[in-house]
C-alpha cells in the first residue's frame, strides 16, 4: 500500500504548530512523498493555486481567520481537491454537520479524524480514496482508461467480472450467515478495478442487466456449494434501478434458483433507496413479485435518502442495513447512537433483521451488540475477498470468537 500512497499529493491544513507536526509525521509514516503543509486556509489556497490540485486535503476546522468550513467552500468552488479528510477536536455533532456540508458542496469526504491523528485510522481513510478495495489499480491509471461499450460487453462475455464476498456475521455469536457479493473487474491489462469505474458506463449502455444475470449465476453457484456442504449461507447481490425495472426479473430469477434446488430466501436482493425513485411503478411490481416468490429483500443505505419511512411502508423488506455513516463514530456520538437504536427498534417491530455496515473497531462491534443489532459487516470482520479466500478467512475468524461477552439472561 505504501507504493500506492507514495503517488498521492497530500495537503495538511492545521494552525496549531504541534498538531501540524504530528500530522505531517503521521502522513509521512504511510509513505507519502508529495506533502504540502499550511498554517491556515489562506496559505493553503495559495499553495494549491500555485502548485497543483491535491489528491487529499487533511483539514482542521477550528482555525483563526478563515476557518475550515469557509476553506472547504473555497476548495469546492475552485475544484482544488479530489478528496478531503476532516481532522478536528470539535464535538462529533459539529463535525458530522460539516461532513454533510462538504458533501453538499460536491467534495468527496473520506471521513473524520479525532486529534491527535491515529496512524491506523488515517491509513483506513486514505485507502477509501481508491475505492472499496485498497489493492485496485491506482486511481489515475483507471481514470485515464476509457472503456468502450464493446470492451465492456466482451469483458462480460469472457467472464472477467467476478464477485468478491464480504461476510455478514451474527453479532451475538460471530457466526457467518451470509455474504454481500460485490463486483470487481479483473481487467487483463489494468488489473482489479472497483465498480465505481465501470458501473456508470454499464448502466448508461444497458449492459448492467446482462452483467447482473451473470453475477446471479456466480452467487447461486456459491449458495449451492454451501448447501452441498450442509450449510444455509445466504448471498446478497446489489440491484441497479435499471435491472429492477425489468418486470421479467422475478420469473427468471425464480427459475434459476429452482433449477438448483435452492430456497429463494438464500438469495438476498439489496436495493438502495435511490433505486426506488426511478420508474417506481415497475420497481414496485418487481419487488412485490420477488417477495411473493420467497426472495429476501434488503434496503441498503437506510436513512440516507429522503423517503425512508415511505419505502418501508410500501415494500415488504426482510432486512434493514444501517448505513456506515451512522455506525462509524457512534461510540462517541449520542445522536448517531440514538438514530441506530431507533432504526433497530423500528426494524424489529416490522419483523425485519438488521445489519450494521462499516464496523471497523471492537468498540463499534460491542456497541451494536448492546443495541441488539442482528448482524455485522465491515473491515473489523473482513474486507471483500475472492470466494477462494473465504474458507481460510472463516477459520481465522472463528479462532478469535467470541468477540463480545455473553449478555445476562433476562430471567436471571
Amino acid at each position: 500500500m505504501k507504493g500506492t500512497f507514495s503517488s498521492l499529493n497530500i495537503l495538511i491544513v492545521e494552525d496549531h504548530d504541534f498538531q501540524r507536526m504530528i500530522a505531517e509525521q503521521t502522513v509521512k509514516g504511510l509513505g507519502v512523498k508529495q506533502l504540502m503543509v499550511a498554517a491556515d486556509g489562506y496559505q493553503a489556497l495559495e499553495k494549491l493555486e500555485k502548485h497543483s490540485v491535491a489528491d487529499i486535503v487533511i483539514c482542521d476546522l477550528d482555525m483563526p481567520g478563515m476557518d475550515g468550513i469557509q476553506f472547504l467552500g473555497h476548495l469546492a468552488d475552485r475544484n482544488l481537491a479530489k478528496a478531503v479528510i476532516l481532522a478536528s477536536a470539535l464535538e462529533p455533532s459539529i463535525v458530522r454537520t460539516v461532513e454533510d456540508l462538504a458533501v453538499e458542496h460536491g467534495l468527496k469526504v473520506l471521513g473524520a479524524l479525532p486529534k491527535p491523528i491515529s496512524l491506523e485510522r488515517l491509513r483506513e481513510l486514505m485507502e477509501l480514496y481508491f475505492g472499496d478495495e485498497p489493492d485496485v489499480a491506482p486511481r489515475q491509471e483507471v481514470q485515464a482508461t476509457h472503456f468502450t461499450e464493446k470492451e465492456l460487453e466482451e469483458a462480460i462475455d469472457n467472464d472477467q467480472f467476478e464477485l468478491f464476498h464480504q461476510p455478514k456475521v451474527m453479532l451475538q455469536s460471530g457466526r457467518m450467515v451470509a455474504t454481500e457479493a460485490l463486483c470487481r473487474w479483473n481487467h487483463p491489462k489494468t488489473g482489479l478495478i472497483s465498480p465505481a469505474h465501470f458501473i456508470p458506463m454499464l448502466e448508461s449502455t444497458g449492459l448492467i442487466t446482462k452483467l447482473t444475470y451473470k453475477l446471479f449465476d456466480q452467487a447461486i453457484t456459491q449458495i449451492k456449494h454451501w448447501q452441498d456442504e450442509g450449510r444455509a449461507i445466504a448471498v446478497a447481490v446489489n440491484l441497479s434501478a435499471i435491472v429492477l425495472s425489468d418486470t421479467s426479473l422475478p420469473d427468471q430469477l425464480y427459475e434459476k434458483v429452482r433449477a438448483q434446488g435452492l430456497a429463494p430466501e438464500l438469495l438476498i436482493l439489496e436495493i438502495t433507496e435511490s433505486s426506488l425513485i426511478q420508474n417506481a411503478a415497475k420497481a414496485l411490481e418487481s419487488l412485490a413479485r420477488l417477495k411473493m416468490k420467497g426472495f429476501s429483500l434488503s434496503i441498503d443505505d437506510f436513512g440516507t435518502g429522503y423517503s425512508s419511512m415511505q419505502q418501508l411502508n410500501r415494500i415488504p423488506f426482510s432486512e434493514l442495513k444501517i448505513d456506515r455513516s451512522f455506525v462509524q463514530g457512534a461510540c462517541d456520538d449520542k445522536t448517531r447512537k440514538a438514530i441506530i437504536e431507533a432504526n433497530i427498534g423500528l426494524a424489529h417491530t416490522l419483523k425485519m433483521s438488521t445489519v450494521a455496515e462499516g464496523i471497523e473497531t471492537a468498540d463499534e462491534w460491542q456497541l451494536l451488540n448492546e443495541l441488539n443489532c442482528d448482524m455485522a459487516q465491515g473491515y473489523f470482520i473482513a474486507k471483500p475477498m475472492p470466494v477462494s479466500e473465504l474458507d481460510s478467512w472463516e477459520s481465522s475468524w472463528v479462532s478469535k470468537l467470541p468477540i463480545s461477552p455473553s449478555k445476562p439472561s433476562l430471567e436471571s
